[in-house]
């Protein structure tokens, strides 16, 4: 059974829900607004209207006051308390209807931001920090020593736990941005070269800095492990907010200097020193590995990134059909079908086989009776091809008639907008169209007797087809008898 602690870290979860709906983008801006950039701010649905207008936002009042009442179910806002001087009913309704982000709501709309303005490459790591904190400890320790004033150790104790978060932060942040990068099986060329850089040099003077400050750190921890319960005695002294659900700073309990000693200690598993090693260590190691793949240029290890893309290229210009065809070809996915309309496979039997369970064997006659292998029988008649030959000169006469058929058609229909063509002068005009020079915007069938053109025009024109019609874009299609053309120029 959950607990009550249980059931509130649970409930709290709902602060995030607005970032899961399919008005996200307005829950977002209006958080922006009311969590404001020094202090939350407390406005009316007709206000944060207003001022998401001004940014170039269109919503109305009632949408923001949906939002709002959205926002405030899930614990993101609260609605104002404020003392109402009005005069009328609909001013009274009007100044009840005022919003501010709530503590935490406001804290979740920071990090929403924060994470969707993040970048994808390496976040530097604070490393300037660890000498701030070795600095703080110092001080915290001759503090407590020389009995100095409790608002020195405070900002002391402050100070080095907010550097040492930053710096813990900054660091998880490169060392997952190196996890990323190395998962990755593609890494070659400048991504290889940047990387070899990052690991090579920052991460050699990340080590340094970490060899230098966290030793110090763990023996400042430990000279003051002793003094801790008097620091936290005397920060209780100095903080002025007590109330019991107060959310202390980091530093005032024992439970947050324990974590900080264990995180600074030479050995263990929440050592943040070790844990850097071992990171390191391994990015080293998948370094190496890389390069090693990437030198040897054959086995299953070689990357093939460029041959993927040029792929994706293909996929992405194809149509379906040939899509699911480029597919098969590509990686070995072929049909199912022919298992089944294929011929029987026809499997010898092995030299165990009993001829007894073997099937039938064909043996020649001569084989059979003689015993002898040598070919028997009257020679074969040689084939006489000279009726194919006729058939195919035949073929030949009727498709040229077709072709000067459809290349009359053609010629007598000259401007090619508007008229009707059959299925032969389509065929040929489609031939033709793929021969146009790019540069002369003509081609020419010498064989059929004309040429075809293409002129630009302002519209489009069109050509009739069983099948269809055609609509060309901004050109028109001329065709003429090259015939005509020469006789001309031979007279001129």
């Amino acid at each position: 059974m959950m607990n009550e602690s249980e059931s509130a870290d649970v409930s709290r979860l709902s602060l995030y829900a607005h970032l899961h709906t399919e008005q996200t983008d307005q829950h977002r801006r209006i958080m922006r607004l009311l969590s404001g950039d020094v202090l939350t701010r407390e406005m009316s649905a007709a206000e944060i209207a207003s001022e998401l207008e001004a940014g170039g936002f269109p919503i109305t009042e009632s949408e923001v006051e949906s939002r709002c009442t959205q926002l405030k179910g899930w614990g993101n806002v609260i609605p104002s308390v404020r003392n109402y001087r009005v005069t009328t009913i609909a001013e009274l309704q009007r100044t009840k209807s005022r919003y501010q982000a709530s503590k935490l709501g406001a804290r979740v709309a920071t990090q929403s931001d924060d994470i969707v303005n993040a970048t994808d490459g390496a976040k530097e790591v604070a490393r300037e920090l660890m000498g701030v904190i070795a600095e703080q400890l110092t001080r915290v320790v001759e503090g407590i020593a020389g009995g100095k004033d409790p608002d020195v150790i405070a900002a002391a104790v402050t100070t080095t736990f907010n550097s040492h978060r930053e710096f813990r932060d900054s660091l998880r942040d490169f060392t997952a941005y190196l996890s990323g990068i190395l998962s990755r099986y593609d890494i070659v060329g400048d991504e290889y070269l940047a990387l070899k850089t990052t690991l090579m040099r920052y991460i050699d003077i990340l080590g340094s800095d970490v060899r230098q400050h966290a030793p110090r750190i763990s023996a400042l921890l430990v000279q003051l492990q002793p003094q801790i319960p008097e620091v936290l005695e005397t920060l209780a002294l100095w903080q002025t907010l007590t109330a019991k659900d107060t959310e202390l700073s980091q530093g005032r309990t024992e439970s947050d200097w324990v974590w900080l000693g264990e995180w600074y200690a030479a050995d263990g598993e929440t050592s943040g020193p070790v844990a850097f090693r071992a990171a390191t260590e391994q990015a080293l190691g998948q370094l190496l590995v890389n390069a090693k793949r990437i030198v040897t240029d054959a086995g299953s290890g070689h990357s093939r990134r460029d041959d993927l893309l040029q792929l994706a290229k293909l996929f992405h210009v194809a149509e379906d059909e040939d899509a699911h065809r480029l597919f098969a070809n590509s990686f070995g996915v072929y049909s199912w079908r022919h298992l089944l309309l294929g011929d029987d496979e026809n499997v010898p039997p092995s030299a165990n086989t009993s001829w007894w369970n073997a099937p039938n064997v064909d043996v020649p006659v001569t084989l059979r009776e003689r015993g002898d292998r040598s070919a028997r029988g009257r020679t074969a008649t040689i084939r006489d091809a000279v009726l194919e030959t006729q058939l195919a000169y035949q073929d030949a006469i009727v498709e040229m008639r077709r072709r000067k058929l459809a290349a009359a058609e053609l010629i007598a229909a000259g401007t090619l907008d508007g008229v009707h063509l059959s299925s032969g002068a389509q065929e040929l005009l489609h031939t033709q169209l793929t021969l146009i020079d790019q540069a002369t915007n003509t081609s020419e069938n010498r064989e059929a007797g004309f040429r075809l053109s293409r002129e630009p025009i302002a519209g489009v024109s069109t050509i009739l087809f069983e099948e269809g019609v055609l609509t060309v874009h901004g050109h028109r299609l001329t065709v003429t008898s090259t015939e005509s053309q020469v006789r001309e120029e031979a007279a001129g």
